[in-house]
């Protein structure tokens, strides 16, 4: 394989992961996080406008709403947190579906190495993409798992298609 086929394999794997990618973010929309958005903090007293004897207890409202205002969002993230996780996961296995679909793509398509070399590159990257977007939300028992049975599945592949 020459240089042109490699760099058109390489380019192949670039936009196709960049077509599944922009393809998620464009039909399966990321749930919106709005707990953390401040109001521009419009309960801010100014307390440097007043008296000195007065400016304390000004400063311990001022955290007190502050405080509220943080156990508001807390308690909005905790209800967001199943929602994104849900939709880390479905990302997961949408990515990881696509990319083993792709890999075998790739498998059938050898009579023109850079496709089938860009493709299986492609796919890869996918899966990779999917496993570090939930990375974090799998548990590690999950993880073991999912990894094993990627590892078992590229085994396979390899030795029944590349032989």
């Amino acid at each position: 394989m020459d240089i042109k086929q490699k760099l058109i394999a390489l380019a192949i794997a670039i936009v196709l992961v960049a077509f599944v990618s922009v393809g998620i973010d464009t039909f399966y929309k990321e749930p919106e996080n709005k707990c953390y958005i401040m109001e521009a903090v419009p309960k801010t007293l100014n307390c440097e406008l007043l008296e000195d004897k007065n400016k304390t207890e000004c400063y311990y409202e001022e955290q007190k709403l502050r405080d509220e205002e943080s156990i508001k969002n807390q308690k909005c993230y905790e209800e967001f947190r199943p929602i994104e996780n849900l939709y880390k996961r479905n990302v997961f296995i949408i990515l990881t579906i696509i990319g083993v679909l792709t890999i075998l793509i790739g498998l059938f398509l050898k009579d023109v190495a850079a496709v089938y070399l860009g493709l299986m590159i492609g796919g890869i990257v996918i899966i990779l993409e999917g496993i570090i977007r939930y990375w974090a939300n799998m548990n590690e028992y999950f993880r073991f798992v999912i990894l094993g049975i990627l590892l078992i599945l590229l085994i396979w592949i390899s030795y029944k298609k590349l032989r």
